[in-house]
């Protein structure tokens, strides 16, 4: 059976990786602004079957999950022994130096505003209450990654803040999940994964923390595995990714298989575990595209669609989303806050306060997001993605750097 792909070449350049972070990133912000405008639960009060909707193409999590897992398992997937660059030290420390200083820069913004900014300090009935009021457990707990496992305090201070628990406890177990991804096979271990997350979800024991995410992050490196080295010969890999037709149209099937879900949960699939459901359906999406759009690449053999999906993941403004979209998602959530909170208070109607936090706040988000992202998040950079930021700033030295 023919191999996938071949570590001896060189490294190749996944431009698209970038792009589809910041498609994401894109979705995430756009999504919240609706979601922060006028009172909690107006928007879909007033339209339900809309409200379905939003509820129903929350996809981004899991899609950004597999998505780390990919990430971080290419040089691993390159390497021989399947063996982490510097051990479980190094591993730890790069993740780390990567994540820590903007996510703690990040916590101390939100509760410098949370102390500061009196619209954020009392509940007004929309979706910044469960934020507050900032406790010092919620505040340990932040400290310490570890809020997620604690269904009280998971959304406060910043939402979004409780998928950087998850990612960051994700790191800490990949290098025991690579112990049992050379001594089994790595679908194995993904589908007793897949079963802890189920178990977990029918029983309710720890289904605040989206067990689910582990199995779809184990996903993503699956998808790497796949692509990145030439001892794998997977037969179900292989078909999907070797006919031309065949993977796009299972991403197709598994995102509106998980939209239909989400639209139906309301109605016929209450009391059934539905997030964990659309959410392994859109990351197992996000693996195959993500599998499929690198293979065609690394054989110069693109359909139209994988091609048009690259150009369209390529383009450079959307790459530079990307680029700062670790940024941008660490704090978006009390700007739009703010500004939603604001415009409650001068009475504008919902629909149009809708309009301006997509069309006003979110550009803010991005500006506010690169300036972020120069303070906190450049340091940590790569070579590489400092360049390119660098790049972006009026008035900064530009040196090329190659991609690494």
């Amino acid at each position: 059976m023919a191999h996938l792909a071949s570590p001896t070449r060189a490294r190749p350049q996944l431009d698209f990786l970038d792009g589809f972070r910041g498609a994401l990133v894109l979705l995430v912000v756009t999504g919240h602004a609706i979601g922060y405008s006028g009172l909690r639960g107006e928007i879909a009060g007033a339209h339900p079957t809309l409200g379905q909707f939003l509820v129903a193409v929350e996809l981004r999590v899991p899609m950004f999950f597999v998505l780390s897992g990919y990430v971080l398992m290419i040089a691993v997937a390159r390497d021989p022994e399947l063996r982490l660059r510097g051990g479980m030290v190094g591993h730890v420390r790069r993740r780390a130096r990567r994540l820590l200083l903007p996510y703690f820069a990040a916590l101390a913004l939100s509760l410098g505003l949370i102390a500061t900014v009196p619209l954020l300090q009392i509940p007004a009935g929309t979706a910044w209450d469960p934020r507050i009021p900032v406790t010092w457990e919620s505040v340990v707990t932040h400290a310490l990654l570890v809020h997620n496992f604690l269904p009280e305090g998971f959304f406060r201070i910043n939402a979004p803040l409780w998928t950087m628990a998850v990612e960051w406890q994700l790191g800490l177990l990949m290098p025991l999940l690579l112990v049992f991804w050379r001594r089994r096979s790595p679908l194995v271990v993904i589908l007793l994964l897949l079963l802890l997350a189920g178990a977990s979800s029918a029983t309710g024991v720890m289904d605040w923390s989206a067990p689910i995410l582990l199995p779809l992050f184990a996903l993503g490196m699956y998808a790497a595995h796949v692509t990145h080295r030439d001892d794998v010969a997977d037969p179900v890999a292989t078909a999907i990714l070797g006919r031309r037709w065949l993977g796009m149209t299972c991403c197709t099937v598994l995102i509106v298989g998980a939209v239909l879900v989400g639209m139906l949960e309301a109605s016929m699939l209450r009391g059934l575990p539905t997030i964990a459901l659309r959410w392994a359906l859109a990351g197992s999406a996000a693996a195959i595209f993500l599998a499929l759009v690198t293979h065609r690449q690394s054989v110069s053999a693109h359909s139209p669609t994988t091609a048009l999906a690259h150009d369209v993941l390529a383009w450079a403004p959307l790459r530079h989303v990307g680029l700062i979209s670790y940024s941008a998602y660490l704090i978006h959530s009390p700007i739009l806050a703010i500004a939603n909170l604001v415009m409650i208070g001068t009475g504008l109607p919902t629909a149009l306060i809708v309009v301006l936090q997509l069309l006003v706040t979110t550009p803010v988000v991005f500006v506010v997001g690169l300036l972020f992202a120069v303070c906190f998040e450049r340091p940590v950079m790569s070579a590489r993605q400092r360049a390119a930021l660098d790049r972006l700033l009026p008035g900064r030295p530009y040196r090329s750097v190659d991609s690494i």
